[in-house]
């Protein structure tokens, strides 16, 4: 059962990949790089869970760092972690990357949970025609392979996120 999920998570990855490269290949452009700066809420099992903050070369990179922490009663739970995104597209409005990432996160008064993974992820704007949030963007992630270092297993992870851009 075990080999049949890690064959279904492999095949899962490699088509991702491949037709991120051959979407890429088809939308190159040699428009001038932006840098600018993002600034968000993102959901991740890898990555950090809570508000980021990150800094974009367009048609170039990504890098966010995220962090949160929520205390209900005597328990707090916290998160904190970063990805870094190569760019595989340079066509817009999309962009599809591919990267490290690592967090950890936890339970006050347990162990913590340290995560490092390769995710896969695409971003795209929301509401283009809007001149007021045209810079608001969302996007997924996924994470294969995931080593879960507490646990000592290997998996399939995912993440989501909503930004401005500035």
């Amino acid at each position: 059962m075990k080999t049949e999920l890690g064959r279904a998570q492999l095949l899962l990855t490699v088509i991702i990949l491949f037709s991120s490269a051959l979407y890429a290949q088809d939308t190159l452009s040699t428009e001038k790089s932006l840098e600018y700066s993002t600034v968000g809420f993102q959901i991740s099992q890898v990555s950090g869970t809570g508000i980021s903050y990150g800094r974009n070369k367009e048609n170039e990179f990504r890098f966010r760092i995220t962090g949160g922490i929520l205390t209900t009663g005597d328990n707090s739970y916290y998160s904190i972690g970063t990805d870094y995104g190569i760019e595989l597209t340079k066509h817009r409005p999309y962009r599809v990357f591919i990267g490290p990432a690592l967090g950890i996160w936890g339970i006050s008064g347990e162990p913590a949970h340290f995560n490092i993974a390769l995710g896969t992820g695409i971003e795209t704007p929301i509401m283009r025609e809007s001149t007021i949030i045209e810079n608001v963007t969302s996007g997924i992630e996924i994470y294969y392979p995931t080593f879960f270092l507490l646990s000592s297993t290997i998996g399939i992870a995912g993440g989501a996120f909503i930004s401005f851009n500035f």
